[in-house]
């Protein structure tokens, strides 16, 4: 049977003191609320509602049932992703990713270095790697992947030549944009704040062009700050409700407003360049970074069934996201194994088969809006009905 979540929130200052508390049904702390997490990550796992047990811990207990063979025999007895929304008040820092074989480079160097596993300067805090994608559920705004390095050339060349003469000729060089994001990632503190001072001077005097529009913005909430240049060499996303974006290894993002499911896999490895108070990681922001212009990809959602879109991503097997438009009438969703359903408004019913009998029935369980459920890959047959907007999130892996 589903069996109703508890999940954590957690708290950064980029996050807002309204949605997820409006979201829940809670009365607002007045202190930022920025991620819900749903999930079995080590670092926030769920909990079982009522149990007293952790969802990794639910897992582990009967991992044929609750995971699947297809899941354990791929990932081990983990669950591949994680769920979460997003409630975005002041923009993100930019940072990226690592595949897989970096993240475990990257850990591994870290242990040598005896770096906690809890220290704030700590880069790597798992060996997995963290594609992701955001849903929009509000208007959405993002900075995500490199402009064309030519393009970049020749607007810094119209608006400020005298500036950027020497970024000019290093973006019209072979490898580029390569070239300078390197540079601008190794300059010393005195030159980086000359650079950023006059850069953002440059911006706040093109406030109705691309892309300074969005660095002056920036320049407003962090003032000085490195990722300011990075900032200029990125394109705006905007995303309309309904809308997705997919963040692959190494593609340069920063999420500056709105709210939005964000499923990923299960990783906690966050590499930042700029635009936050936290842990900066220049150098291994610069071992990472992939930099083809127009690295992210925007996700066109596909109805899949009755009530039910898919968002699509080739190559991908951590995870599958869906989105249901509920009604009265029972929707069956695709998609096989441990599942993840989460209400982002209205309510759901739930009705999967027994536990370990999927032919005997289940009673149905009932999902408030904010509300998320675990449904065991031993379920087959899963229909929710109700009315409102839901999303699940299963593996991506065929057999």
């Amino acid at each position: 049977m589903a069996v109703l979540l508890e999940n954590p929130i957690r708290s950064y200052a980029w996050g807002s003191p309204t949605v997820l508390p409006e979201l829940l049904g809670h009365e607002p702390s007045g202190e930022p609320q920025a991620e819900l997490w749903i999930g079995a990550h080590p670092g926030s796992p769920s909990f079982v509602a009522g149990a007293g047990r952790s969802l990794p811990e639910y897992l582990a207990a009967d991992a044929a049932a609750t995971l699947g063979p297809e899941v354990t025999a791929r990932f081990g007895v983990v669950l591949p992703y994680l769920l979460k929304i997003l409630a975005i008040d002041r923009p993100l820092s930019i940072q990226a990713h690592p595949t897989i074989e970096q993240a475990e480079q990257g850990y591994a160097a870290e242990d040598a270095a005896g770096v906690a596993l809890d220290s704030p300067k700590r880069s790597y805090r798992d060996r997995n790697h963290k594609p992701e994608m955001v849903v929009a559920l509000t208007d959405f705004e993002a900075l995500i992947g490199f402009r064309d390095a030519q393009e970049l050339a020749r607007t810094f060349e119209e608006t400020a030549p005298e500036l950027f003469a020497d970024t000019v000729v290093i973006l019209r060089g072979a490898d580029g944009l390569r070239e300078l994001v390197h540079a601008w990632l190794a300059l010393p503190e005195p030159e980086v704040n000359r650079l950023v001072h006059a850069v953002t001077q440059v911006a706040r005097a093109n406030r109705g062009r691309d892309p300074f529009a969005v660095v002056a913005r920036l320049a407003d909430e962090y003032p000085g700050d490195r990722g300011l240049l990075l900032a200029l060499l990125m394109i705006r996303v905007p995303l309309r409700p309904g809308e997705a974006a997919f963040v692959g290894a190494g593609v340069p993002h920063a999420y500056l407003s709105g709210v939005a499911v964000e499923p990923q896999a299960s990783s906690d490895n966050t590499l930042r360049a700029g635009l936050t108070p936290k842990h900066v990681d220049t150098v291994e922001v610069a071992r990472v970074l992939r930099y083809e212009p127009r690295g992210g990809l925007v996700v066109r959602p596909r109805q899949c069934g009755p009530g039910e879109y898919v968002y699509p991503v080739g190559g991908l097997e951590e995870f599958r996201i869906c989105r249901l438009e509920l009604s009265d009438d029972e929707i069956v969703p695709t998609g096989e194994g441990p599942r993840l359903m989460l209400v982002v408004d209205g309510h759901a019913r739930v009705r999967a088969g027994a536990y370990r009998a999927a032919c005997e029935a289940a009673e149905p369980v009932e999902l408030a809006q904010g509300r998320a459920a675990f449904i065991p890959a031993a379920e087959r047959v899963t229909a929710i009905s109700g009315a409102g907007t839901a999303f699940t999130v299963t593996p991506n892996i065929t057999r």
